[in-house]
């Protein structure tokens, strides 16, 4: 173990809740970590995020789902170990409501639910009359049935992130904000040795970049060579989400909730300010990262609506100015899955990049950590290494 910050073990670019978490759990197995990020721990798409903790959603492939699954069991033992309070952990449960009319959308629920059962996810479908119970502000009525996923949960996400980033500090490393990655350091032999940054060099045997949707540009300006930024397999996909003011005294809603009926499919949840965030997949594509303000205001206005068709006593778009709008980036590997562990070719060099990760980041920290601290990919990383996609072998 060494012992100050021009001497690490591990350097971790990026910020956000993914590299927050790579950092603590190399922290956790006692090697020197300095965390870097060129604005502010826990901005970003860590900041824009409906922040739904689940392994309800990907259950086409086992292991991306056990994956998954792994993420919502790290976050229920960070809760115990760090408090629920401390990380901004709130698990409330999610139901997906689907009308007894709609036979087409309501087999396909039953069918996950079954799914989900067959891979020992804790999962229930339940009745009209249960919903109401659950969630008596929802107008839906009793017509129709929910699946009901126990083990899924919320997160105030930059809390969390900055949790993590105090935890850091109080284990000995270190955690600098405002401070930009311009280069790698690397040997003769090409094995990494450190990071350039705006303060000046840190050294390191072992650098993790988990940069969110800006990985591809980070890596290319890392590594020298702006090109790569072109061919890395990731997009970045926009996502609006609409934060409420507070509807105190009242507390309309007490789960992750997701409807699927008219005017049209929203998702909410409790917000930590006591509101309702909300979202939408159809109106994502409304929007852009530059999208003119008056576009934005359109599709959030849309959302407000939406939600006050489905919840008793909200006040839709009357509210709008009093809202918080954020479009969130979401960096999304081209086949869906996470891209984790080494990078072809850069010893020394490590790689994050993922979609869900307000879900993932505990469990792909862990990996990470394992896989820097041991020399060794473990097992469950191997599926979603870069060489997977062609030209990274």
């Amino acid at each position: 173990m060494t012992t100050g910050p021009d001497s690490l073990d591990a350097i971790v670019v990026g910020g956000g809740i993914v590299g927050c978490a790579a950092a603590f759990y190399l922290a956790r197995r006692g090697l020197a970590v300095a965390l870097i990020e060129r604005n502010n721990v826990g901005g970003g798409t860590t900041s824009a995020s409906f922040a739904w903790i689940n392994g309800t959603a990907k259950v086409t492939e086992d292991a991306y789902h056990r994956l998954n699954a792994l993420g919502t069991d790290l976050h229920r033992e960070l809760a115990v170990a760090l408090g629920e309070e401390s990380l901004g952990y709130h698990p409330d449960g999610m139901l997906q409501w689907v009308s007894a009319d709609d036979e087409a959308r309501l087999k396909a629920m039953r069918h996950r639910a079954e799914r989900l059962k067959a891979l020992d996810y804790p999962v229930a479908v339940v009745g009209g009359r249960e919903f109401a119970a659950l969630e008596p502000y929802v107008r839906c009525g009793r017509n129709g049935e929910a699946l009901m996923a126990m083990a899924d949960s919320w997160l105030d996400a930059p809390k969390f992130t900055r949790c993590l980033a105090g935890e850091l500090r109080a284990m000995g490393s270190w955690v600098l904000e405002q401070c930009a990655a311009k280069e790698l350091s690397v040997s003769d032999d090409g094995v990494v040795t450190g990071v350039v940054t705006e303060r000046g060099r840190l050294e390191a045997t072992s650098v993790v970049v988990a940069a969110g949707p800006d990985t591809p540009e980070v890596l290319g300006q890392l590594i020298g060579f702006e090109a790569y930024a072109t061919r890395f397999p990731m997009n970045r996909v926009p996502g609006l989400l609409v934060t409420s003011p507070s509807t105190a005294p009242a507390r309309l809603l007490r789960h992750i909730t997701y409807f699927d009926v008219e005017p049209g499919e929203i998702h909410l949840r409790p917000a930590p300010n006591g509101g309702l965030r909300m979202g939408a997949p159809d109106i994502d594509g409304w929007v852009a990262d530059d999208s003119s303000p008056e576009r934005v205001r359109r599709a959030a206005i849309e959302l407000l609506r939406r939600a006050k068709a489905v919840i008793r006593g909200f006040p839709g778009e009357a509210c709008i100015d009093e809202c918080d709008i954020a479009i969130g980036i979401r960096p999304v590997p081209q086949d869906g899955k996470s891209i984790a562990g080494p990078v072809p070719g850069a010893e020394g060099l490590f790689l994050i990049a993922t979609h869900s990760g307000i879900t993932l980041a505990p469990v792909l920290g862990e990996l990470m950590a394992e896989a820097v601290a041991d020399g060794v990919t473990p097992e469950l990383l191997q599926p979603f290494s870069l060489k997977r996609f062609p030209g990274f072998l």
